[in-house]
């Protein structure tokens, strides 16, 4: 597999796992995990369809249409919340180490 094939199944698979977490009742909306998974793939699809749809029309797609596809990949992008990762910086210290704690190191 190409090295983007593996990024998009990680990224497929975390995304399935928070569905099947959404789905037993955990709270994933408010981990930090959710967040910065959150964050990776809308950038990971913003830029997709936004820099894709802009350079390369696929057949059978008129050109309108692939730049209304590309701003939305665009829009994508600006959808981003930044507020919980600016908290997840903020307490970084104390969650390393509570990782550190329950590694044993």
């Amino acid at each position: 597999m190409k090295h983007y094939q593996w990024y998009f199944l990680i990224l497929k698979t975390i995304v399935f796992l928070q569905l099947v977490f959404v789905t037993l009742g955990f709270k994933v909306a408010e981990s930090p995990v959710f967040a910065i998974i959150d964050t990776i793939f809308k950038i990971s699809l913003g830029l997709f369809l936004g820099i894709y749809f802009w350079l390369f029309t696929p057949p059978g797609l008129d050109w309108e249409d692939g730049i209304i596809i590309s701003i939305g990949g665009f829009l994508i992008l600006t959808e981003i919340e930044f507020q919980p990762l600016i908290k997840l910086y903020e307490t970084r210290d104390v969650l390393l180490k509570k990782v550190k704690d329950i590694l044993g190191l």
